[in-house]
């Protein structure tokens, strides 16, 4: 069920989790939107709220990550814009004006979150 292994502490490593060939991920809390997010353990959001999304910090994520973000409202996602966090870098370099129920997944690069994909319901 998992690929990983134990440090010198003895504490399991996972690298990667799969069940019936699917990896797994985890629903997080939702998180309100606000100009710069922290999105908290986890890789599925709901983005609660109508305030315009210019970053979503990086602390703690690793190039590679990759997080899909549900709006439950409108919101704009704001793209190459400076902010506390790291910055999206959008389909055409053009903002998201997302609605409810609209989806974006974007990965994390070690610099910028870049979309991978979307949906406009």
């Amino acid at each position: 069920m998992s690929d990983g292994g134990t440090n010198n502490n003895g504490a399991l490593t996972l690298t990667t989790l799969t069940v019936l060939g699917r990896r797994l991920g985890a629903k997080g809390a939702d998180v309100a939107s606000a100009g710069d997010i922290t999105l908290g353990a986890g890789n599925y959001f709901v983005i609660t709220g109508t305030t315009t999304i210019n970053t979503i910090s990086a602390t703690s994520w690793t190039a590679g990550t990759c997080v899909i973000l549900q709006f439950s409202g409108s919101v704009t996602v704001k793209n190459a814009t400076a902010g506390a966090g790291a910055q999206l870098k959008l389909a055409g370099s053009a903002d998201f004006s997302a609605t409810a129920d609209d989806t974006l997944t974007a990965c994390y690069d070690g610099t910028f979150w870049r979309e991978t994909a979307r949906t406009a319901i």
